[in-house]
């Protein structure tokens, strides 16, 4: 079979429409993954738990209470003690509070802590402090709901792609060994195998074109999807399903 031959007949068509798709569906998890991981990485900040301590416990009894909070609570990440001065300070930037902070004689605000839970303790638990609510030590427990109900899908969603990905990769990988399993028995020429090969590049290739163009079309808004490795692999799904191609397509290219 001669390359022009080769290449012009409608099944080196379909394959190479079905490695483009392949690519493209490739291209396509890249970017939401990235989108998800970005708006996951919005939303971190907000994921902190402000505890304000009662007013008659000192600076150093609040330091005790919280390094026993850290040794009961492995979850917990990080733990930020503010003292009544430094809300003081912070209280006084604010015009309007620095107002109402003058009349008073006494300095009214609580030391407080800023406590940062891991992932784990956000997504299983009910609320993330319930190891702080009810101390006698604690005054007021404050933290975001709505940032973590956001956080919770996000997390779901990336979770869901994740397996889809994984299943995806394993049936284009099973598919794969028909190809090379024809070709390894020596039951088809090289030179086919490589006319396949270059046609699932092609495919690839093609798909990260048009997902570069239209990253480019976005401006700005494209510096969420921060070019990697991974990057390449619309050009690796269409090289391995050209090589499943290769195995049903075995009448046609005898």
């Amino acid at each position: 079979m001669t390359l022009r031959n080769f290449l012009f007949r409608p099944t080196s068509a379909q394959v190479l429409l079905v490695t483009f798709f392949m690519g493209t569906l490739a291209a396509l998890v890249i970017g939401l993954e990235q989108t998800l991981h970005s708006a996951e990485d919005s939303i971190r900040p907000l994921l902190v738990v402000s505890t304000f301590l009662q007013a008659g416990v000192s600076e150093d009894q609040a330091k005790a209470w919280g390094e026993t909070l850290r040794r009961k609570d492995a979850e917990i990440q990080s733990l930020a003690f503010i003292s009544k001065d430094q809300a003081l300070q912070e209280a006084q930037k604010d015009p309007a509070l620095a107002k109402s902070l003058m009349i008073l004689k006494d300095n009214p605000l609580p030391a407080s802590f800023l406590i940062h839970y891991s992932d784990r303790a956000w997504l299983e638990r009910s609320e993330p402090v319930d190891g702080v609510k009810g101390s006698p030590e604690v005054q007021e427990v404050r933290w975001d709901p709505q940032a973590r109900s956001v956080f919770r899908s996000l997390q779901q969603w990336r979770a869901w792609l994740i397996r889809f990905s994984g299943f995806a990769g394993v049936m284009l990988l099973v598919w794969a060994l028909v190809g090379m399993y024809r070709f390894l028995a020596m039951r088809a020429r090289p030179d086919l195998l490589l006319g396949q090969l270059l046609l699932g590049l092609c495919g690839g290739a093609l798909s990260v074109g048009i997902w570069a163009y239209a990253l480019r079309g976005l401006g700005p808004d494209a510096g969420v999807y921060r070019p990697a490795w991974f990057s390449l692999l619309p050009i690796v799904a269409g090289i391995t399903v050209a090589i499943g191609c290769f195995g049903w397509d075995s009448n046609e290219m005898e």
